[in-house]
C-alpha cells in the first residue's frame, strides 16, 4: 500500500519542526539566519536526530561542475532541511532550491523553515521523480518563413540532451550551466549578456540587461524552471524583448518538476 505523501517520515518531521519551534522560542524575533541555524542544529543534536550541518554537494555535467551546493541540514539521511529568515511567505525560488537539493541527493522529503516572521513557519516539500511527456506550444506564425530552421532544430536538440541527462526538477541556474556546455559542444554561439537600450519621451535610460540569451544573433532563448508552467509574465516579456531587439523569434525552454516544456514565440 502506498504511503500518503503527507505521512512520509511523519514522526521524524514532527521532531524537526518541534526543534524549530523550540529554537524560535529560545532566540525570539528579529535575528539573523546564522543565529537561528546554530541553535536549531544544537536542538537537533540534543534530540539525537543525527543532523549533518552545512553539507557540501557538487553536480557535474559532461565532466564539468555546474553547481556547488551547501545544504543547510540533512537529518538522519532522510530529510533535507533549508532555513530561511525572510519577512514574507516562501517564494518560488525557495521551492526551486529545495527541489534541486532533493533531486541531487535523491531524497524525497524536504522541509523549509522560515524564522523571519513572528513565529517559525515550516513547509514540507515532496519530490516525486515521476515524469510526464514533453510539452510543446508554438505560435501559429512561428514556422512561416523561418530562415533559421536548422539553428532552431540544433538548439532544441541541445535542450533535449540536457533534459535527457538531468531530467526535471532542478533550478534554472543548473539548466543554464548545463545548456551553456551543450551549446558550446555543438558550436552554437550565444550571448548571455544581452542589453536593451531605450529612449522614451526623450529620456535616455541606461542599457537594461535581460536574462534571455541571444543565439547566433538570430533569436532569443529563455531558460526557465519552476513548478508547473512558465508564468504568463515570462511569455509576455519575451514578446517585449523581441520587439525592442527587432527580432522575430524566441524560444523558451521551461523545466517543471515533471517535464520539459518548449514554447516557440513569433513576432512576425
Amino acid at each position: 500500500m502506498r504511503i500518503h505523501e503527507d505521512l512520509l517520515y511523519k514522526e521524524l518531521c514532527y521532531e524537526i519542526i518541534g526543534c524549530a519551534y523550540d529554537t524560535f522560542k529560545d532566540v525570539g524575533v528579529g535575528f539573523d539566519e546564522v543565529r537561528y541555524h546554530k541553535i536549531f542544529n544544537l536542538y537537533l543534536q540534543n534530540k539525537g536526530l543525527n543532523p549533518k550541518y552545512k553539507v557540501p554537494f557538487q553536480l557535474f555535467y559532461r565532466g564539468e561542475c555546474i553547481a556547488n551546493f551547501e545544504i543547510d541540514e540533512i537529518v538522519d539521511d532522510k530529510i533535507v532541511v533549508e532555513l530561511k529568515c525572510i519577512q514574507t511567505d516562501f517564494i518560488p525560488e525557495n521551492y526551486a532550491q529545495m527541489m534541486s537539493y532533493l533531486k541531487a541527493t535523491k531524497l524525497r522529503l524536504g522541509l523549509l523553515l522560515n524564522f523571519g516572521l513572528h513565529k517559525a513557519y515550516p513547509k514540507r516539500v515532496i519530490f516525486d521523480e515521476k515524469r510526464t511527456d514533453k510539452y510543446e506550444r508554438w505560435d501559429d506564425s512561428f514556422f512561416k518563413n523561418v530562415s533559421i530552421d536548422k539553428l532552431i532544430d540544433s538548439t532544441i536538440e541541445a535542450i533535449c540532451q540536457v533534459d535527457n541527462e538531468l531530467g526535471a526538477g532542478y533550478h534554472d541556474k543548473i539548466y543554464k550551466s548545463a545548456l551553456a556546455i551543450e551549446l558550446k559542444q555543438n558550436s552554437i554561439a550565444y550571448n548571455d549578456k544581452v542589453c536593451i537600450a531605450a529612449t522614451h519621451n526623450n529620456i535616455q535610460f541606461k542599457p537594461f540587461q535581460i536574462d534571455y540569451w541571444l543565439v547566433h544573433e538570430s533569436f532569443l532563448l529563455g531558460v526557465l524552471a519552476g513548478n508547473n508552467k512558465p508564468r504568463t509574465y515570462d511569455l509576455f516579456r519575451m514578446r517585449t524583448y523581441l520587439k525592442n531587439l527587432d527580432l522575430n523569434y524566441g524560444l523558451i525552454a521551461f523545466w517543471s518538476t515533471k517535464n520539459l516544456q518548449i514554447y516557440g514565440i513569433s513576432e512576425l
